[in-house]
């Protein structure tokens, strides 16, 4: 007997997620539990990672569903969601083409806002064309409303509308967009390029901090 569409695409999906935390963790950009990913589905749910969880390294069961809407669905299906859910719903709720987010505690951006500094996505051409805007979003407590208000401004207080953004001390969320259709190769390339944008973040984060560190090397030895 041939699969269930449904059950094919759920699990479909769901290995798409397990793929780009193992990508996530192959490049460095997260550590133990850090991290979390996310998929916009149909019915008003979306399809994110567990909690507390290594992201590279789980398998498609381990992922949970949960409401869109915390007040309009019923409790999520599955281990317990990821602790920053309330981001990936702003981000669902104030932007409706978004349909993947992915948030990784990104190393580089994470010592550049610790000493202070923004990064500039203008001073790359590689960023400079694919993320143009690059919000930056202040400090708040991680899981709480007032950081997942933050992220949902930020993700639509800028023309062009931004395809990621900057935390304090917190690394970065990169979105992936899709044109409506909703269906599995949609979402799978959206969460392809939401991951790319997150690399992209990262690099222009290391490239700043080395410009930043020889420059002072230069100052000193002059």
């Amino acid at each position: 007997m041939d699969d269930d569409p449904a059950d094919a695409t759920d699990r479909r999906l769901r290995e798409a997620i397990c793929a780009a935390g193992r990508r996530l963790g192959a490049r460095g950009l997260i550590s133990a539990g850090e991290g979390n990913l996310s998929l916009r589905l149909g019915g008003g749910r979306l399809l994110t990672t567990p909690t507390g969880r290594r992201k590279d390294e789980l398998v498609p069961g381990d992922l949970p569903t949960a409401a869109l809407d915390p007040l309009a669905g019923p409790a999520p299906m599955g281990p317990p969601p990821s602790s920053d859910l309330a981001i990936h719903r702003a981000i669902y709720a104030t932007r409706p083409d978004v349909v993947a987010v992915v948030h990784a505690h990104l190393p580089a951006s994470m010592a550049l806002t610790l000493a202070g500094e923004v990064p500039d996505p203008t001073a790359l051409p590689e960023t400079a064309h694919h993320l143009p805007v690059l919000p930056f979003v202040p400090f708040a407590a991680m899981g709480s409303e007032e950081l997942a208000g933050r992220v949902g401004d930020a993700f639509t207080a800028t023309t062009p509308k931004a395809l990621a953004v900057v935390l304090e001390r917190h690394g970065a969320i990169a979105v992936g967009t899709g044109d409506g259709v909703g269906d599995a190769t949609e979402l799978e390339a959206a969460l392809t390029a939401a991951v790319d944008r997150l690399e992209l973040v990262e690099v222009l984060c290391r490239t700043t901090r080395d410009a930043l560190l020889l420059r002072g090397a230069r100052s000193r030895s002059v």
